[in-house]
């Protein structure tokens, strides 16, 4: 029988799968979720090449005929003769530069930098540099880049002056969701649809700061956002103060750090 001693010194047992599992590796050495990062970064940029030159696109432009996309200067010798690759006829017409995936494509660089050892993220450089460097070299560019100069300035936030009900189902984009983001943003959730002509609406004298000024959306206060993907499709109200917008509007106000216009 073991004595006392014995059983003091025994190191507990830890019953088959019980077992705490350790956290994900957060620093980039090959396993973790920098490593997931990495890897579907890498499997995006693959999509983002030229199929002629098989680099990243620069200035991606589609020859309008066919799905093939090119760096632009990779088809400069293709227009009114046709496609490299499947041979359809391209006009000059017809050729048009993606912005979007132009884009999609510097984030990716932005991402890279971030994730990867080859090139240092800002924190790190101003860390073995010793000096501060410019954010506007590390950072992603458009929403984030605006985010944060609105920061420092101490602006109003995105939704300051803004009141938004939602109206119908969300799936796509779940409510509460959009709720914490209408809070984040500085704006208000109204718990009933509001109406152009009410005395509460005429109340309301705010106005949407971030709106571009020469729009009259400046003057907007109050949003009816339903989602486009459901059956739910509210009468077109555009009068005043009172606007509709999809809620697709509203995921874009928050990626580009902009009251964007809408539609008329």
């Amino acid at each position: 029988m073991p004595d006392n001693r014995q059983r003091r010194n025994r190191q507990p047992r830890v019953r088959s799968g019980n077992e705490p599992r350790s956290a994900p590796a957060m620093e980039p050495d090959g396993r973790g979720a920098w490593a997931h990062s990495r890897a579907a970064l890498d499997r995006l940029e693959k999509l983002l090449r030229c199929s002629r030159c098989a680099n990243i696109l620069r200035e991606p432009v589609c020859l309008g005929g066919c799905e093939h996309i090119f760096c632009s200067n990779c088809v400069s010798d293709c227009i009114g003769t046709g496609c490299p690759v499947c041979y359809t006829p391209a006009w000059i017409q017809d050729v048009k530069i993606n912005r979007q995936l132009d884009s999609m494509i510097q984030l990716c660089s932005k991402l890279r930098n971030l994730l990867h050892d080859n090139k240092l993220s800002g924190v790190k450089a101003c860390l073995r540099r010793k000096v501060c460097e410019q954010e506007e070299k590390y950072e992603i560019p458009e929403g984030p880049h605006r985010s944060r100069l609105n920061r420092e300035q101490l602006l109003p936030k995105l939704f300051d002056g803004c009141y938004f009900y939602l109206g119908g189902s969300f799936k796509h984009h779940p409510k509460d969701n959009l709720i914490k983001l209408v809070t984040a943003g500085g704006g208000q959730i109204l718990s009933r649809k509001p109406k152009p002509d009410s005395d509460v609406t005429q109340t309301i004298n705010t106005v949407a700061y971030h709106a571009r000024p020469d729009s009259d959306q400046r003057f907007c206060t109050q949003y009816i956002i339903y989602e486009d993907l459901s059956n739910y499709h509210p009468e077109r109200v555009r009068q005043g103060k009172v606007w509709k917008a999809p809620s697709s509007w509203f995921i874009d106000c928050v990626m580009s750090f902009e009251l964007l216009p809408l539609d008329s």
